[in-house]
């Protein structure tokens, strides 16, 4: 199962990302390949924050486009979404102790602890995610 972070929900939607086209071609082929792809409320309700606020995203989209395009994610045949369970909070507790992190990055031990509870890889470029123990990490837009 492959969990994509907001930052690459972002590159693919937003034209001027320097990432913008390799964020487009991995995002339409995780979803329209034969692996699971896991979204959560926090990183749809995230994106379809930051597309439709114009200081964040240059060319922003409207509220219905946003929301179209959140539901076309959703919607894919093989889409699930994400819930915390009975283990997220002590799994969460455990990842924010570990590694000391607090206020904005609380979001990233959130989605680490929900990424480890359900056994996804989650795919980002963003470098903080390298101090969760036992997160599955891929970064797909990655010069190799």
């Amino acid at each position: 199962m492959i969990f994509p972070d907001l930052n690459l929900l972002i590159s693919a939607y937003n034209s001027a990302a320097v990432q913008h086209e390799k964020a487009v071609d991995w995002l339409e082929s995780v979803l329209n390949g034969n692996e699971k792809v896991c979204f959560c409320w926090h990183t749809i309700l995230g994106f379809i924050r930051i597309s439709t606020t114009p200081s964040m995203f240059p060319h922003h989209l409207s509220a219905r486009v946003a929301l179209s395009i959140a539901d076309e994610m959703i919607s894919c045949p093989n889409s699930i979404m994400l819930l915390p369970g009975e283990k997220h909070l002590s799994l969460f507790t455990k990842l924010a102790n570990e590694t000391g992190f607090s206020g904005p990055k609380i979001s990233d031990v959130h989605l680490a602890a929900l990424a480890i509870e359900h056994a996804a890889t989650f795919a980002s470029t963003d470098r903080d995610f390298r101090y969760f123990d036992g997160l599955k990490l891929i970064d797909p837009l990655a010069e190799n």
